[in-house]
């Protein structure tokens, strides 16, 4: 994808050198010589080598500045700020060698004269009507801010909701999230049951959820296969490892991977196959409301423990679980929310067995006669092994009790051990049983005892359930004189701190969003500040830059709207097109800035100076734009990298459609002012 990025981005100085050529070539006089000819190639590409070195260097600075980006989504998007400024520095060094020469071996000597095309000749119309009347001035300039407020907007009215901000998105809203859901080819069921069931009935439950995946047409026909682990987690992938799969070993735990055909060759997405397999587990889910069944997606970028997870920091153990069951509760009640689980064990009573060594001795009996015979009631003896031919190894023939038939400590009285006498003796009487609690494990994170509560969202971004959760949970009472703190909301990372108290610390999805947005704002910023600081040494002036500038937000009005209209969440992955927008769009304000100071030093006036910028350069950027759009246009589909191409396509649109127009009326109003001032000043 960073070599498709760069596709768009490689030819645009090429482009601006050639078409310069091409327009200086339709200039020369009919009786110009090859000699003459040459000169003028070569004096073409010195009149942009300016603007184009310059240009080509701010969209290099700007993708430098995605290496500010940290922890893993910083090496997702690593590839990209090192391939795009190398191809970068490399299309700059071909613009200017290997270019002209092309151009001087293959585009001949037209002798035509230059003729401006029909849009060049409607925009001279429309710039003219523009700088000459003030009212239409006004009205181009208000209906521009108009849009990029309104535009800016998008972000920040998703939070007015009628239901509020945890519900459905209103009209025109673009939600904020971190990458998008992929349309993928698998996907995995998870059960954990309570820590006491027997691995009869987890598999029970498995093959009833198998049947309903199986049975239903709408599924099924999309099925390539399924695997089933039972008392084990299947193969454990990246998503696994930052869930804990390891460690999901036991007779409460179950897998179920399902496989489904190629998404080319399918009808409908990973996504809404799981939209409805949800719906069609509904039912079983009800019934086993002591059980967790997830349907865990694969994520398009790099995996958490859960979408929405809320870690409880507290010193009483009780407390934070009873907390944990309220904050459950809460979740459930979140709109969108599909599935929640807690780290709470379930309570489990455990029964020691000890062997009462007086009684032993005076029954006639040793120790470890007792103990075989406690081990063959409670776990059965091999009586015998099975040979076959088709077997490696024998089969163990183990005889103990069915397992619909519960062992209990009142079945001892009925289990006997012989002594050398020949007498049975009753194991009950041999035997003291202990009744006890079994010592769950206490989980530590930053060196403080934790309780995790984890939801998982059917379609929506996690940010506006966590901000809804936040505002239900926040202050909340805990026993008497305590209160729940929430914590972790802000792009500052917070840590845990139970010397106030309870804390709800807020992790998960959202914690990447907010460190990935608050990366990259920092190298937006920081890449804005570069470029104006470049500007700034190029034009030996503080508010020039500012002019050159003003296209990066010209390219804001057509990313939200892009978003909204292709139903697009604006992501990380679309924070990089901004990003990348900054550094691409200045090129068109360099190149029609200096052609301007170029007019004036050649004696033209500032009205005609400003509009033959705006007109011969339309075509360069028209084309340079065009490239950017069709050489991004592939990437659009892909549910990660789709929100980048939306802004820089739409972006770049948008700011070169008005960056034309609104550069040159800028810099000819605001010096035409500046010259009547120095003119009307005293001395």
């Amino acid at each position: 994808y960073a070599l498709i990025l760069a596709l768009g981005m490689l030819v645009d100085d090429a482009i601006v050198v050639i078409e310069n050529i091409h327009r200086h070539n339709q200039l020369l006089p009919e009786e110009a010589s090859n000699a003459k000819y040459s000169r003028t190639i070569v004096e073409a590409t010195a009149e942009i080598g300016n603007p184009t070195t310059l240009a080509t260097f701010t969209i290099v600075v700007v993708f430098l500045s995605l290496l500010m980006v940290s922890g893993m989504l910083g090496e997702y998007f690593y590839p990209i700020a090192f391939n795009v400024p190398v191809a970068m520095i490399s299309s700059l060094l071909v613009a200017y060698i290997v270019t002209p020469w092309a151009a001087r071996r293959f585009l001949p000597l037209t002798h035509q004269r230059h003729r401006e095309s029909w849009i060049q000749k409607a925009y001279r119309a429309i710039f003219q009507q523009l700088y000459r009347h003030w009212s239409l001035r006004a009205l181009f300039f208000t209906s521009i801010l108009i849009a990029l407020i309104l535009s800016m907007l998008q972000p920040a009215w998703q939070f007015v909701r009628p239901q509020g901000v945890a519900g459905e998105v209103s009209p025109l809203g673009i939600p904020l999230a971190f990458l998008p859901k992929g349309d993928k080819n698998t996907f995995l069921v998870t059960f954990h049951l309570p820590d006491n069931t027997p691995l009869e009935q987890t598999d029970r439950l498995v093959r009833e959820v198998e049947q309903v995946i199986l049975n239903k047409p709408l599924i099924r026909s999309h099925i390539l296969n399924l695997q089933t682990f039972t008392g084990m987690p299947s193969v454990i992938d990246f998503n696994g490892q930052l869930r804990g799969s390891a460690a999901r070993i036991g007779p409460q735990f179950a897998e179920i991977r399902v496989n489904l055909t190629d998404k080319a060759s399918r009808d409908i997405t990973s996504i809404d196959i799981v939209k409805q397999l949800r719906k069609q587990l509904a039912g079983i889910i009800q019934q086993h409301t002591d059980t967790t069944i997830q349907i865990i997606e694969d994520p398009p970028g790099p995996p958490v423990a859960a979408t929405v997870l809320a870690e409880i920091y507290g010193t009483d153990n009780q407390q934070r679980e009873a907390l944990a069951v309220h904050v459950k509760e809460k979740f459930k009640q979140t709109w969108d929310m599909a599935e929640v689980w807690t780290s709470t064990p379930t309570a489990i009573s455990e029964i020691h067995f000890k062997i009462d060594q007086e009684r032993t001795h005076l029954a006639g009996l040793e120790m470890a006669q007792v103990a075989a015979a406690l081990n063959s009631f409670l776990q059965g003896d091999v009586v015998n092994y099975l040979h076959q031919d088709t077997s490696r190894n024998p089969i163990p023939v183990r005889l103990q009790l069915p397992h619909e038939q519960r062992i209990t400590p009142q079945m001892l009285a009925q289990t006997f051990v012989r002594n050398p006498q020949g007498d049975a003796v009753p194991l009950s009487t041999l035997l003291q049983l202990e009744y006890n609690k079994h010592i769950p494990p206490i989980l530590h994170q930053d060196s403080e005892r934790v309780t995790y509560v984890g939801g998982e969202l059917a379609s929506s971004a996690p940010g506006y359930a966590v901000l809804d959760l936040d505002n239900k949970l926040d202050q909340m009472p805990v026993g008497e004189s305590s209160k729940l703190t929430t914590s972790n909301l802000g792009f500052i990372p917070a840590t845990a701190d139970t010397l106030d108290g309870y804390r709800l610390h807020w992790a998960g999805e959202l914690r990447l969003t907010l460190d990935a947005f608050r990366d990259m704002g920092l190298a937006l910023g920081l890449s804005i500040l570069l470029i104006y600081f470049l500007l700034v040494a190029y034009y030996q002036s503080f508010s020039l830059p500012i002019m050159v500038l003003v296209s990066i937000p010209l390219g804001m009005v057509g990313v939200f709207p892009a978003h909204w209209a292709l139903g697009q969440d604006f992501t990380a992955a679309s924070m990089v097109g901004v990003i990348a927008l900054a550094g691409v769009v200045v090129r068109n304000s360099l190149l029609i800035v200096d052609f301007i100071r170029e007019r004036q030093a050649q004696g033209i006036s500032l009205e005609k100076a400003a509009c033959d910028a705006g007109a011969l350069r339309l075509i360069p950027i028209m084309l340079t734009t065009l490239a950017i759009a069709f050489g991004t246009l592939i990437m659009v589909p892909d549910p990660v990298f789709g929100g980048l191409a939306i802004s820089l396509i739409f972006g770049a649109v948008s700011s070169a459609g008005l960056t034309v127009f609104v550069v040159p009326l800028l810099y000819a109003k605001t010096r035409k002012n500046k010259q009547w001032l120095n003119k009307t000043s005293p001395g």
